[in-house]
């Protein structure tokens, strides 16, 4: 009874760090959403919660079952708004 009882305590534990990422995941697509619409209206942004998020998911991602994001620039985000103008 108590390898059933650790194999589903472990399976909570993973069921809930994943449910954690899509929310951080989500989380910070909108902050890029954001972050490229004040780009593309030439209005001041920051990608400060695009990488605080990021910071959130890789650190989860340490656990082993979650994957990484990658830290976002203004740059970034400039480049991206500039192709899209093309």
């Amino acid at each position: 009874m108590s390898v059933h009882k650790g194999i589903s305590n472990q399976l909570s534990q993973k069921n809930r760090e994943i449910n954690l990422f899509i929310q951080l995941d989500k989380e910070r697509e909108a902050a890029i959403s954001h972050a490229v619409e004040l780009c593309k209206a030439n209005k001041p942004f920051t990608t400060d919660r695009i990488n605080e998020l990021s910071l959130q998911i890789n650190e989860l991602a340490k656990q082993g079952s979650i994957p990484t994001r990658t830290y976002v620039t203004t740059q970034m985000v400039e480049e991206f708004v500039q192709k899209k103008r093309k």
